[in-house]
């Protein structure tokens, strides 16, 4: 369709509210089904769908519209809802479209990029521009805040709620969004005992993206770090020949891969729930509108447990609050309470987010009410597994029929007994010789150019899409490349250093603890000015940067400008703006994670 088109919306008696998401690793719908949740047996319906499957010539007919959104790369909407923005951005969209409608857009994000919520501040003008009237002011939640992102998140939510009541009172007879009453279940749940019903087998789905991903044979999981270092990396090679025709990536191209949980942890989980690990279980909706879960029909309690609940994930307020009306021990119940309200954000941070405890280690604290969550409840108390993104580390013409990823394995002590450990680095580590991964591949935010240089900075793990840029970039002949790369030891964490030299790239490594002062890329960058400033002046060079968020990509950049300054003879401001227009025009592109 070429424009909005008006059509008869019919309804029950309840608000209809639309929850339109855009994520990228799932965060967002997450997001979506928590406001779902809360609209449960209230005045409010509410439909929950990713932005890229909603019919949006409907969207003139919506009265209430609710956007939750990330944004990706360098300021790029996500996968799942790139042809609505494409729609929603076109010029000859009537100023009156949405006179009718009234919206709210809430971004999830990360501060350490430089277009931080880009998109969902962007589309909250958008939405302005065609007439939309907003609720309340964009939210712009941010991973890099102490307390993560529900710090704004669940703040917004209740702005939101406190506004559409205003609107829409609450009638006799239903519960508020914001009261403190348990919602309706969302599923009904049919058990199935495996030994009475034989011609019930777990189905399988298709191949390629995330609702029916390819499972990659591992071919070899190889440490990269020696024996005596502290950090166990690893590279992680799988075979994709059998799907190269639709497994086609580039450099600067992103896998997405579905951990598992360890054995050990699916055994303590389903214990403490006092379940039955080979029972069977369908989930069907209770209400049309609510969004249906990817899950075999049936599925094993195992097989939910293993691949689908995220109970080694740190909990949420939003978890504390929904075991809390369940729970049947008031010693518990007085806790769990506590945890899940706003007063008690400082004990809840103290318990659970600072010492990253567990939602499974939080089952064991509260073991009475573990023990009595329903089946109708399992996927309401407990998240979702999420996919994890790597950068893709090998050559599509080098590596052919192979796709490589560099796994730092994530394992660091808190003040409590056990190590923490990473939930996907710890399955993928663990990984052996023809076992599978469930994976699809993402177009990444960043991509190379031909016949132009190109200065790329990635210390750590962040040398993975550059290792993959170098050998491509190689086998078809560029040439004049510049890479930084930094680790702590020369013999402890120099990755792939065997490789270089075949590709004839300029290396430049700071090794950062092997001598008394510290040396870090930012300096090696310093060192290098007069080349650099040639490449990027004279010969169009374009950089990238590719690593952890925290300090790194801004030092980085202030060493560029810097440069620029020293060596492009410009005053602060010039600098600024010089690095400013190499952002805009895509010469200055950066990849990071926290």
């Amino acid at each position: 369709m070429d424009t909005f088109m008006n059509n008869t919306n019919t309804d029950d008696d309840r608000h209809r509210v639309v929850v339109l998401f855009g994520s990228q690793t799932g965060t967002a719908e997450e997001t979506s089904l928590r406001l779902a949740m809360q609209c449960r047996g209230s005045a409010f319906r509410c439909h929950v769908s990713p932005l890229d499957a909603y019919d949006i010539k409907n969207l003139v007919n919506e009265k209430i519209l609710i956007f939750v959104c990330a944004t990706t790369g360098q300021g790029e909407p996500p996968d799942n809802m790139k042809r609505f923005w494409k729609f929603i951005m076109r010029k000859n969209l009537p100023s009156s479209s949405l006179d009718d409608v009234k919206f709210a857009v809430l971004g999830l994000g990360d501060s350490s990029y430089a277009k931080f919520n880009f998109i969902a501040k962007k589309l909250h003008r958008r939405l302005e521009m065609l007439g939309g009237r907003p609720l309340i002011e964009v939210g712009l939640a941010d991973d890099q805040h102490e307390w993560g992102s529900d710090a704004v998140i669940d703040k917004w939510v209740m702005k939101l709620w406190g506004t559409l009541l205003r609107d829409f009172p609450t009638p006799a007879g239903k519960s508020s969004p914001l009261g403190n009453s348990l919602p309706p279940p969302g599923y009904h749940v049919a058990t199935y005992k495996k030994e009475n019903n034989q011609k019930i087998r777990e189905q399988e789905f298709g191949t390629f993206d995330e609702k029916h991903p390819f499972e990659a044979k591992l071919i070899e999981n190889r440490r990269v770090t020696s024996e005596g270092h502290f950090q166990d990396t690893r590279l992680i090679s799988f075979d994709i020949s059998s799907a190269q025709s639709d497994l086609v990536y580039q450099p600067g191209d992103v896998v997405m891969i579905k951990p598992q949980n360890l054995e050990e942890n699916v055994k303590e989980f389903l214990e403490i729930l006092s379940l039955d690990p080979d029972d069977l279980l369908t989930f069907d909706p209770i209400e049309d509108d609510d969004i249906t879960m990817d899950l075999p029909r049936p599925v094993t309690l195992r097989r939910l447990a293993s691949e689908y609940l995220d109970f080694m994930s740190v909990p949420r307020r939003s978890f504390f609050q929904l075991l809390s009306h369940l729970a049947k021990d008031e010693n518990e119940r007085e806790k769990l309470i506590e945890f899940g309200s706003p007063e008690g954000t400082d004990e809840r941070y103290s318990y659970a987010n600072r010492p990253r405890r567990t939602i499974l280690e939080v089952l064991q604290d509260f073991h009475h009410t573990a023990s009595v969550i329903p089946l109708n409840r399992i996927l309401d108390v407990f998240p979702l597994i999420r996919p994890r993104a790597f950068s893709i580390a090998s050559s599509p013409t080098r590596h052919k029929g192979e796709l490589h990823i560099l796994v730092a394995v994530v394992r660091y002590k808190t003040r409590l007994h056990k190590p923490r450990r990473g939930l996907c680095s710890t399955w993928l580590s663990r990984l052996r010789e023809g076992e599978t991964a469930k994976l699809w591949l993402r177009s990444g935010g960043i991509r190379f150019p031909w016949e132009r240089p190109c200065v790329m900075i990635g210390p750590g793990t962040g040398i993975a899409p550059f290792r993959s840029a170098a050998h491509e970039r190689h086998q078809v002949g560029e040439s004049g490349d510049v890479i930084f790369f930094g680790c702590r030891n020369e013999l402890g964490d120099f990755y792939f250093r065997d490789e270089w030299e075949e590709m004839k790239v300029r290396l430049h490594v700071a090794f950062s603890r092997d001598q008394e002062e510290k040396i870090y890329v930012q300096q090696k960058i310093a060192q290098c000015g007069s080349e650099l400033w040639d490449l990027i002046d004279r010969r169009g060079a374009y950089i990238y940067v590719a690593g952890n968020s925290k300090n790194m990509p801004d030092q980085v950049k202030e060493a560029f400008l810097e440069l620029l300054r020293n060596n492009g003879n410009m005053t602060p401001e010039q600098a600024t703006d010089y690095v400013t227009k190499l952002q805009q025009s895509k010469r200055y592109q950066q990849e990071t994670w926290s």
